[in-house]
């Protein structure tokens, strides 16, 4: 747990910048650097430590983004990121148990993937229902997500687990 506490801090911290970004870029209507971020960590955290550790990652994340009002929507992400987090880490347990020798990059993958379907009225949520935004920037901002989502997280994950597994710390 110790660990998950440390990537979730890491994930804070880089967050707060990545998100004070986006709301310069953004005006707070889109977090793509904070997406970014979160997933990359969340997806390190549900594949090795499963629900638990992802969902601890992903809460200390959110609570330092809370401290630091990283954005305007901090106040929402503890709860986004508990819906992922768990949907995610028993996706990768699951795969683990069913599975034993899949390798890593296959469960990189389906987690992402499971995310991804998330994403999907996630993003109607934070976009319509939340920001009160009209429905052409969900059907604009999906793609973007999606698209974050299942390239870059993924790669970044995937690369940040080969490392990981390489120094033996895992």
């Amino acid at each position: 747990m110790m660990v998950c506490v440390l990537v979730g801090v890491i994930a804070g911290v880089i967050a707060s910048v990545a998100e004070r970004a986006d709301a310069a870029i953004t005006g707070g209507n889109a977090t793509p650097l904070g997406f970014l971020n979160a997933y990359t960590w969340l997806m390190l955290s549900a594949v090795i430590y499963g629900p638990l550790g992802a969902l601890v990652t992903t809460e200390v994340q959110a609570l330092i983004g809370l401290i630091t009002m990283a954005n305007p929507l901090s106040w929402l992400w503890p709860f986004i990121n508990a819906i992922f987090a768990i949907a995610a880490g028993t996706a990768s347990a699951l795969i683990q148990r069913l599975r034993s020798d899949t390798g890593i990059l296959m469960r990189v993958v389906a987690v992402s993937f499971i995310c991804a379907l998330i994403d999907i009225p996630a993003t109607y949520f934070v976009m319509v229902v939340v920001l009160g935004l009209p429905l052409i920037a969900y059907y604009v901002a999906l793609p973007l997500y999606l698209g974050l989502q299942l390239l870059p997280a993924t790669f970044l994950t995937y690369l940040l687990m080969k490392t990981l597994e390489s120094t033996k710390i895992v």
